[in-house]
């Protein structure tokens, strides 16, 4: 998105589905651990503008948060510094880092596009910016169906550079379009010869996109969701319940990485973590999820709606991990069932809600694999084994 994100109102419905103030009857989320889904690769943030991150917001970002996953600015201008310090003190910590340019450089534009006659320069110049920085992952263009001025390239574009453009060097990532739109990203997949330069297939969530890329599955990609935010929720629960809910639909839909937009101090609607270190409660909605969903975990199935405004998934390999959204304006005492595992006798518990962040709470213990947990009004909880 543009350099002053929060200027552009992308206001989902804060508003969560209110339930009557008496718990609906809740109905047993089953989880399987034997039925495989998509692996993790993890959950990350962009950093774009964001100047170089202090040691004390790196820390809690990437220790207490547990963030995997960083997505840097490629800038025009080869302005790089801030971003491979970035990239350095990610790295420092085992993460993955995703490379993108916000705009395509004015020599190889034609009027407001990329030209066709430099797409090997503009391949090059992503390869120069991968080595520099440091990068695990390249994006070929920041949402290419966007604002003109930034320059934009259409799906055939996007499938003729891959066709013609020099090697990157790096696994790619295409096409980060605005609203997770596949004409976008379907041409290079629908060509055997291009998609084979594909390794993940992203995009955004401004005006739809969060369902299942079947696509981009059937072509054995990784999908990612690359860029998102809800407006106001840094500090409001209401609104991070939004967020908690949309990375569930993420997870279900088959993605294997939520990214949030950025971390910049100045943005007081949409920042996980100040320089200093201070975490909002945006930031802790998204360590419920990437604290204990380690990449290389696999999603595996579970009763995704068991009761009324409370959405679930669930995860294993090296360790169990469940993560329970009430939506609702009620507590549910909400049953789970483990299916095809062994030797499971109890989940450690952390939750976030209006006056806890990320708090260890009481241990749920299993009995027959079997358990039942009250999940409070407005909640994001967490059961893990680890």
């Amino acid at each position: 998105m543009k350099k002053i994100k929060h200027l552009r109102i992308s206001v989902l419905a804060a508003g969560i589905a209110v339930a009557s103030s008496v718990s609906a009857l809740a109905g047993t989320c089953t989880v399987n651990v034997t039925a495989n889904q998509q692996t993790i690769d993890g959950f990350g943030f962009s950093t774009a503008w964001c100047g170089a991150l202090s040691s004390a917001k790196n820390a809690s970002l990437y220790d207490t948060l547990g963030f995997s996953l960083l997505r840097i600015r490629i800038d025009q201008n080869n302005a790089w510094s801030d971003e491979t310090a970035n990239s350095s003190a990610a790295h420092s910590r085992g993460l993955k880092v995703l490379g993108c340019p916000w705009y395509i450089p004015d020599a190889y534009r034609s009027g407001n596009t990329l030209a066709a006659s430099h797409y090997g320069d503009y391949s090059s110049w992503l390869a120069s910016a991968a080595n520099s920085i440091g990068l695990d992952y390249v994006s070929l263009k920041n949402e290419p169906d966007g604002t003109s001025s930034d320059g934009t390239m259409t799906g055939t574009q996007i499938h003729d550079l891959l066709a013609n453009g020099t090697i990157i060097g790096r696994p790619i990532a295409e096409a980060d379009a605005i609203g997770f739109t596949d004409s976008v990203s379907d041409p290079a997949l629908n060509d055997s010869a291009t998609a084979s330069r594909i390794t993940i297939v992203s995009g955004h969530l401004y005006g739809g996109g969060n369902y299942v890329h079947q696509n981009a599955l059937n072509h054995g990609k990784r999908v990612w969701m690359t860029e998102h935010y809800i407006a106001n929720s840094r500090d409001n629960m209401a609104n991070c319940i939004t967020i908690a809910k949309e990375i569930t639909d993420c997870m279900n839909n088959q993605m294997s990485a939520y990214f949030f937009w950025w971390v910049n101090d100045s943005d007081t609607s949409v920042n996980l973590v100040d320089q200093s270190g201070a975490i909002h409660k945006a930031g802790y909605t998204g360590g419920q999820f990437a604290k204990w969903i380690r990449p290389g975990k696999q999603r595996c199935s579970a009763t995704y709606t068991p009761s009324s405004n409370v959405y679930t998934t669930a995860y294993h390999g090296g360790g169990i991990v469940i993560v329970a959204v009430n939506t609702g304006s009620s507590s549910v005492s909400q049953p789970f069932t483990i299916q095809n595992a062994t030797g499971v006798t109890s989940f450690l518990v952390n939750r976030t809600s209006g006056s806890e962040n990320m708090a260890s709470v009481t241990t749920a213990n299993v009995s027959n694999n079997s358990f039942t947990y009250t999940l409070p009004a407005q909640s994001v909880t967490t059961f893990h084994q680890f």
